[in-house]
Formats: structure tokens, C-alpha cells, sequence
């Protein structure tokens, strides 16, 4: 909850891949507001280490509260959406992304290794809403979006936690026991469906040869 200037809370994101270490803080900083607009400072670092590119592309908010009806950045580097879709969260209300869309793409654009950036992110409600009365809410999960990552180069998807509250570590670098979790890409769970089924299969030839 964002009740005020220089109000603060920063994400934390820790996870592992094919022999990569992810890990990420995204610190924002809410430094000017108005009944109808909030702009939030945001550094973002990129910790991570290991092999392959391991670059972050995007973070996105499950649930914003008032609802909004905008978001910008100050910067052509970084980009803001609205009610879009987060790889294997789905359906998000504020996705931050470096690429074209929060779904990935080129990674050129992205936060390397050992890399920071800084923006303003700037977010708008409507008439019937008051940030200034009802404060601004980020509502979890929180999610990130990795490209390049470890030893296989594949896209991932995890959650992280706010530093400092129950659950979560109040280092940079880790997201304590609410960032750890791993989330498959859609393709990768249909592979295992499809190797799932297989199985069965054999299974099935073999007990009608034995019989």
C-alpha cells in the first residue's frame, strides 16, 4: 500500500534454471500523485548469474487497486500494459516489460546480468476513483520474466514477494519462500502431458504382450 510520497516497497525474485541463479529486485518509490495520477520511481536490478544470457524482460502486478485506466513510462526502454497477459500467470492488471509486449521477444532490449535501470512509471484511475483517498495497492502474486535463462537458453516465469514482510527476505537478492517457485512455460507442460501419455501407453502394450 502506497499512502504517500516517498511511500516505497521493493519485489524481490529468486529462482533457478538449467543451472542459472535468477535473481532480481524491482524497488519503486512513489514520488508524485494527484487524485487521478501516481508516479512511482522504479530501479530494477538484474543479480543473476550462471550460465547462458539469464535476461530479465519484464514484472508484472496481478492486482492493482483503485482499478486503473492507464499506465507509462518516462523512457523508450521500458513500456507499461494494462489488463494484458503475463506468460503463465494470464490475465495481469499491470504488466512492465522491456520488449514489445509481455508475452518476450528480442532480448536485445533487455536487463543483462549484473546490469540496473531506472525509470518513472507513471499510473491513472479515473474521475471516480482517488489514489490521494484510497492509497495505491499492489496485490500479489508478482510476477517476472526471464529470456536466454541457463544452460538451454528457454523463457521462465516465477513469483516474487514484497522485502520485508512475512515470508520473504530483506536482502536484494532473494525472494525468500514466496519467489522461489518455478513456473513451466505452457509449452513445457504440454510436453509433459504428451510424455504423461506416452507412458501410458507402454504400459498398456506391454501388460496386453504379457497377457
Amino acid at each position: 500500500m502506497f499512502n504517500a510520497p516517498t511511500d516505497t516497497a521493493t519485489l524481490l525474485f529468486s529462482g533457478s534454471q538449467d543451472g542459472a541463479t535468477l535473481q532480481a529486485s524491482v524497488k519503486l518509490t512513489l514520488t508524485n500523485w494527484t487524485a487521478t495520477s501516481a508516479t512511482f520511481a522504479a530501479i530494477v536490478n538484474n543479480t543473476s548469474f550462471g550460465p547462458g544470457q539469464n535476461v530479465l524482460m519484464a514484472f508484472g502486478i496481478t492486482a492493482v487497486s483503485p482499478t486503473l485506466n492507464g499506465a507509462s513510462t518516462n523512457t523508450a526502454a521500458w513500456g507499461a500494459e494494462l489488463d494484458t497477459n503475463f506468460p503463465s500467470f494470464q490475465n495481469i492488471d499491470l504488466c512492465v516489460m522491456t520488449g514489445n509486449n509481455c508475452a518476450g521477444g528480442s532480448i536485445n532490449g533487455g536487463i543483462g546480468m549484473n546490469a540496473t535501470s531506472s525509470f518513472n512509471l507513471t499510473l491513472t484511475t479515473d474521475a471516480t476513483h482517488n489514489f490521494m483517498t484510497s492509497g495505491i495497492s499492489f496485490i500479489s502474486p508478482y510476477s517476472i520474466k526471464f529470456q536466454g535463462v541457463g544452460t538451454k537458453g528457454n523463457s521462465i516465469e516465477f513469483a516474487g514477494c514484497v522485502a520485508s514482510t512475512a515470508g520473504c527476505g530483506g536482502g536484494g537478492g532473494g525472494g525468500g519462500a514466496g519467489g522461489g517457485g518455478d513456473v513451466p512455460e505452457p509449452n513445457a507442460l504440454l510436453l509433459i502431458g504428451v510424455a504423461a501419455l506416452a507412458a501410458g501407453l507402454s504400459r498398456r502394450v506391454l501388460q496386453r504382450a504379457v497377457r
